[in-house]
């Protein structure tokens, strides 16, 4: 089939299904509906576990929210293939990628108890028995109303193959002077193991993110040395991050007793809760504090058997002092509690009578890691240097991914997934 007839095809599938996507939409992880909180999506029965599942395993993903509007809706979802530069697969038609249905309902829904938020909390499963995957690589969650005019939520997830292909990887201090204390560097090698490339740059794809966050992850193809079989990535200067600092947590899993770097729980027609104000730790020495790596876990402690329907919301009141208003740039919480996302929800914004800048954020009840970074203005990265320092011996979970895209193919194929850890080696 030609390219010209499969886009016409695709089209005409994707307008007689309602399967419109809005123009200008990125393919990240998005919330366009306010009343919409709490997204999570993650492997079931692994709370904590990335977005990640084996193709053609029985492995699926959880995926929940809640909805504040006491208006109940009937929420949908489908799935997008992306290339690994999370770019929509504009080569391939859904039948392509998407085995049964276009979509599916999301019908399992329980209404919260004894919360002072009232809340709708929303939960279903992916693959279902009605639609599965049929690709490897990178996807997006699109979950809409009626239609996907009506879009409430986007969130990446990966899908990844069996393959021979094994990669493997250590984290070492930097060797550059100037970025021996500060910088972590990547070492990793891919072993093929059979599997057939014949034009590294052109076919093959590493993407490398640290933590859970999407601002500053890396991409690179081509390797320093390229020998039978292995594909030898180490000692390249360029594959390495901000060492960073462990990650600031509250505790909120009860709103009855103040917990550490909490300096009060108010009451006010919700819960609001002052954290102590963000003490800066740019020249502190490295201390090592076990964390989630910037993750929240949800729980309530109050009594409750429950928590996906009696943890209740409150208002999180983070405080970073600061003598006066930044021009060059914006600062924001970032963590999985903020989507990893630099934008208008993570900003903080300055309050020029308590001299720092403020974020109030409505949070369900658990506990949350995150960090303070300054976005500088035209640029797309997040530097934690600043405020939270950086040192090359902390602790930082990696993640490491293979996309393989062979001549002729019309999409990016994710053969290989790691996890690495700076510590755990």
């Amino acid at each position: 089939m030609n390219y010209e007839l499969r886009i016409s095809l695709s089209l005409f599938i994707i307008v007689n299904n309602c399967m419109c996507y809005a123009d200008g939409i990125p393919n990240e992880n998005l919330c366009y509906y306010p009343s919409i909180k709490t997204i999570q999506v993650f492997k079931e029965g692994f709370e904590l576990s990335p977005a990640i599942i084996q193709l053609n395993s029985t492995e699926r993903l959880s995926i929940q929210f809640d909805d504040l509007d006491p208006d109940i809706k009937r929420y949908k979802f489908t799935i997008q293939h992306c290339g690994s530069d999370w770019k929509t697969s504009t080569e391939l038609i859904v039948a392509d990628y998407i085995d049964g249905y276009r979509e599916e309902n999301i019908d399992q829904y329980e209404y919260s108890y004894n919360t002072t938020v009232r809340y709708t909390h929303f939960k279903t499963t992916f693959p279902t028995n009605n639609m599965r995957p049929k690709l490897s690589g990178n996807y997006l969650l699109v979950v809409y109303e009626e239609d996907q005019s009506q879009l409430v939520f986007t969130v990446r997830f990966m899908v990844v193959e069996t393959s021979p292909v094994v990669v493997v990887g250590k984290i070492i201090q930097s060797p550059q002077m100037a970025e021996r204390n500060t910088r972590q560097q990547i070492d990793l090698m891919v072993h093929l193991n059979g599997f057939q490339v014949y034009d590294v740059e052109r076919e093959i794809r590493i993407n490398l993110m640290q933590n859970g966050r999407w601002d500053n992850l890396l991409s690179f193809s081509k390797p320093r040395f390229a020998r039978t079989g292995e594909l030898d990535y180490r000692y390249d200067e360029s594959i390495s991050f901000n060492g960073g600092n462990q990650f600031r947590n509250f505790d909120i899993k009860s709103l009855q007793y103040q917990s550490e770097q909490i300096v009060k729980i108010d009451f006010d027609t919700a819960f609001q809760v002052f954290l102590l104000p963000g003490l800066y730790r740019t020249f502190k020495q490295y201390s090592f504090e076990k964390d989630l790596n910037g993750r929240y876990f949800i729980k309530n402690e109050d009594h409750t058997e429950n928590s996906e329907i009696e943890a209740d919301y409150a208002w999180v009141h983070f405080f970073l002092p600061y003598p006066a208003l930044i021009s060059t740039g914006t600062f924001h919480v970032l963590g999985e509690l903020t989507s990893w996302q630099l934008n208008n929800d993570s900003r903080m914004y300055f309050n020029p009578a308590h001299k720092g800048y403020e974020l109030n954020l409505l949070l369900k009840q658990g506990y949350y890691n995150y960090i303070y970074v300054l976005k500088e203005n035209g640029k797309q990265t997040g530097d934690e240097s600043l405020i939270e320092g950086s040192h090359w011996e902390t602790e930082n979970d990696y993640t490491v991914y293979v996309y393989y895209h062979g001549a002729g193919s019309l999409y990016d194929r994710l053969i290989a997934v790691n996890f690495l850890n700076s510590i755990q080696q």
